[in-house]
């Protein structure tokens, strides 16, 4: 196998491949948490961070080059498959069926924290089950909505009916963000007086922090993407998933001090959840204005 093959190979990886490539770098990301966290820096630590960086990489670029030909695969293999193919085909389609599954976890971390609320009688569970009660119904009246939707447009609902009505669902979205830091008010109160915080020890903290900030740029880039489209509750369940998103880099905020804020001192603690609690409240507010104001207009220009 000459040089060139070599390149070539690398350049244009196979999926098993890219798949070996990718279980190194989950290898290397725990190796490289668990030796720089007991060892300190070291040389092995370093190796492991070498091959992590790489690995992830490579990674990352193997993905981009590869998703045209596993899309070209997954639309050939959908296409006698109408489920499917509206899964992979429809943007509206694909976000309100994943919205099911958000509605789930929703509805189970409401259940957890309610129940451990009334148990222990902690307004920092209270908080976060009210929270996720907002989320609730947020996702589960979009869920709803969009069943009703599919029948009226079956008995004949004109196009311009429809948008007039996601449009009004979009503005009650928009009001229900508004009322969203109701319900975080109280848990940021407890962060800063009874230094509760949410919790993840050892290596599930990082875990939890690639998953927040993959969450929060996801987030961002589907609120831009669809900024613009006409399918507006498709636009409020992006709305919402952003404004989560927001609440996700508190909480990875609140752990990281929980779990590296040894020194730091509580006002430091409580000073920066105040403050990054703040601009998740005003965000998240903002958010919910932006909507309303989008529905008015939408609502004047078609009278």
């Amino acid at each position: 196998m000459n040089f060139k093959k070599i390149l070539d190979f690398f350049i244009k990886p196979r999926i098993w491949f890219l798949l070996i490539v990718m279980i190194i770098a989950v290898g290397a990301i725990v190796g490289t948490a668990i030796i720089m966290t007991q060892d300190g820096p070291t040389i092995l630590g370093f190796v492991f961070l070498g091959i992590m960086v790489v690995s992830v990489g490579y990674s990352v670029y193997g993905i981009i080059k590869v998703l045209p030909t596993v899309q070209e695969r997954a639309m050939k293999w959908s296409e006698n498959r109408p489920f499917w193919n509206r899964l992979f085909t429809e943007y509206g389609f694909r976000t309100i069926f994943f919205s099911i599954g958000a509605f789930i976890i929703n509805i189970a971390f409401a259940i957890y924290n309610g129940t451990v609320a009334i148990i222990i009688g902690s307004i920092w569970f209270g908080a976060l089950a009210a929270y996720y009660v907002f989320l609730i119904v947020l996702r589960g009246g979009i869920l709803i909505y969009h069943s009703r939707r599919r029948k009226a447009i079956a008995n004949g609902q004109t196009e311009e009916k429809t948008h007039l009505r996601d449009t009004k669902v979009y503005g009650k979205c928009g009001i229900i963000l508004v009322l969203l830091p109701i319900a975080l008010t109280p848990a940021i109160v407890q962060m800063v007086r009874a230094n509760n915080a949410f919790i993840h020890t050892g290596l599930t903290i990082y875990a939890y922090a690639v998953y927040a900030f993959y969450k929060i740029g996801m987030a961002i880039y589907n609120f831009v993407k669809t900024r613009k489209t006409n399918e507006m509750t498709v636009r409020a369940s992006k709305n919402i998933n952003l404004a989560d998103a927001f609440v996700s880099i508190l909480a990875l905020q609140t752990a990281m001090f929980h779990e590296f804020g040894t020194g730091m001192g509580d006002f430091n603690i409580g000073t920066m959840n105040a403050i990054t609690g703040a601009a998740v409240c005003a965000l998240t507010a903002a958010i919910g204005i932006f909507m309303i104001v989008v529905t008015t207009k939408i609502l004047k220009k078609s009278k």
